[in-house]
């Protein structure tokens, strides 16, 4: 009873008591642990026990537990990642943007840190709206699918996402997701009805833990053949789905000892990640419309298999909002596609700035407005930039290592805070009011413009907004601009206004400032 009661370990090894109060100490989070080595503990004090496994510094807020964790990945100097990629029924919208740039923020993160990250992002390729679509257009599932994965592909380049390192899609792994069920009616987890096979969420206690559903909504031995419904209806799930007529004579179905079927949404996430990754990974990311019911699901029919829950973190952003409302996931109404914006004449990277500027468990709120003030910040950062490379050349500030160090460290500290982005931001925006103090005053030595644009390129290795490389300019577009200057020296005005407007019709637009002419790209106001 005092051990219990008072934490004190006795009556074993001194390698046994000090493993033991490593572990209890691991699951509190204050308190006190005496320990009682009988030998000294001399011999153990000296020499590794066991290993300890190195935080990433990293703290991310954990659904599944409802607060923030340090990140520990389950490999040394590895993470694996998994997130919802699209289904390829649409054009991404801003809410899959937001998704998709989320998970390439941590996982350019981490690699700043000096993880090597393995990131796997399925495509939905085979599911009812897919073949919904492609009846609707009148064309094959392939073809119809096929469009809209090459325009994601094109997308995700358009928001300087870095690509995955598998794009596994649903359809070449219907195999796996055969075996898989098989495993769990095997288990007593699934059950055939009607040519179509359920999993039993009464069969696993745990159920709805992710989401926190009321279990006492569930309907019993009800199931739901959707792949989409709703949290306050829980059913048990389909895994394989009877194919109907239609889908039978446009031959979208697989032959089991069930008869034609082909797999439900659920199912496939989790035979994918098991392939790719392993029966537990480190991190699930995506959007919190999807916690219920696919990935609730996802848990369900993993630890029915492995007893295992799929992933050790599951990270989820926040929606964007639309018109004041919260997109559906049953309709496009109030969808907004990241094309539509594009094709207004805003940049890629002005969108992925404007996401990511929030933090990602905070609703976003669309307006064009917003977008406008995240195209001035970008085109901000972009003088900023053409300055360091263009003005003139000081002394050497002996400030300077301070500086970098000081940007580094609280962008740094910033993001380990479960992504605060808000303050990583301020330390990158407080780096450029000093810099421009420097080099308004007295120029930047060259080795000082280096270790400015060093950190910066260190920066955007996560963010990704910042354009670093020194403008170039044409022939034609030099001599124009120093035919400008010259006009400007002669206090011939009206030459001067004449040749800036046409360097702008070229795309080049000057700024002048006090150190000589500064160019960069136009940046194009949108309707």
């Amino acid at each position: 009873m005092l051990a219990r009661k008072e934490g004190i370990f006795v009556g074993m090894s001194s390698g046994a008591a000090m493993a033991a109060a490593l572990r209890l100490a691991g699951e509190m989070s204050e308190g006190r642990i005496v320990v009682i080595l009988p030998d000294g503990g001399e011999r153990y004090l000296s020499t590794p026990l066991f290993e300890v496994k190195r935080k990433s510094g990293l703290r991310l807020y954990n659904t599944f537990k409802r607060k923030k964790e340090d990140i520990v990945p389950i490999e040394e100097n590895r993470i694996t990642m998994y997130t919802c990629g699209p289904t390829l029924c649409h054009l991404i919208h801003l809410g899959q943007c937001r998704r998709f740039l989320f998970s390439d923020l941590i996982r350019r993160y981490l690699e700043f840190k000096g993880y090597q990250v393995t990131h796997i992002m399925n495509v939905t390729d085979l599911d009812d709206r897919t073949i919904e679509g492609s009846g609707k257009a009148g064309v094959s599932l392939k073809d119809y699918t096929g469009k809209y994965y090459q325009a994601f592909l094109e997308d995700l380049e358009q928001l300087n996402i870095k690509r995955a390192t598998e794009y596994p899609k649903a359809s070449e792994h219907v195999d796996d997701m055969i075996k898989l069920t098989q495993k769990l009616m095997e288990k007593g987890y699934a059950y055939e009805k009607f040519r179509s096979v359920y999993f039993d969420i009464s069969r696993f206690k745990d159920y709805g833990r992710l989401s926190r559903i009321d279990l006492d909504k569930m309907r019993l031995g009800k199931t739901v053949d959707l792949d989409q419904y709703e949290k306050g209806n829980p059913r048990d799930f389909v895994l394989l789905k009877r194919s109907t007529l239609n889908e039978l004579k446009n031959g979208i179905f697989y032959q089991t000892r069930w008869g034609n079927v082909r797999p439900g949404w659920h199912i496939e996430c989790s035979a994918m990640a098991m392939k790719y990754l392993a029966p537990t990974y480190d991190i699930h990311t995506s959007g919190v419309d999807l916690i219920f019911p696919h990935h609730e699901n996802a848990i369900a029919i993993n630890q029915a298999l492995t007893d295992k829950n799929p992933a050790n973190y599951w990270v989820h952003n926040e929606l964007v909002m639309i018109n004041g409302k919260k997109p559906s996931r049953f309709s496009e109404e109030d969808t907004l596609f990241l094309r539509d914006i594009l094709n207004r004449g805003y940049s890629g990277r002005e969108v992925r700035y404007w996401i990511i500027s929030h933090h990602y468990r905070k609703l976003i709120y669309f307006s064009w407005s917003k977008l406008e003030t995240a195209r001035n910040t970008i085109a901000h950062l972009d003088h900023f930039v053409r300055k360091i490379h263009f003005c003139q050349t000081g002394p050497g500030n002996p400030e300077m290592d301070q500086i970098v160090y000081d940007v580094r460290q609280r962008f740094t500290e910033s993001m380990d805070d479960d992504f605060n982005v808000s303050a990583a931001l301020a330390a990158l925006f407080q780096f450029v009011h000093r810099i421009n103090k420097i080099a308004d005053r007295n120029g930047l030595s060259t080795d000082d413009k280096e270790k400015a644009l060093k950190v910066l390129e260190r920066i955007n290795s996560v963010l990704g907004v910042m354009d670093l490389a020194a403008p170039v300019a044409g022939q034609e577009v030099e001599a124009l601009i120093e035919k400008r200057e010259q006009a400007r020296k002669n206090k011939d005005w009206e030459s001067a206004d004449r040749l800036r407007q046409e360097l702008k019709e070229m795309g080049i637009e000057i700024i002048d400032s006090k150190e000589g002419p500064v160019w960069g790209d136009v940046k194009k106001k949108a309707p």
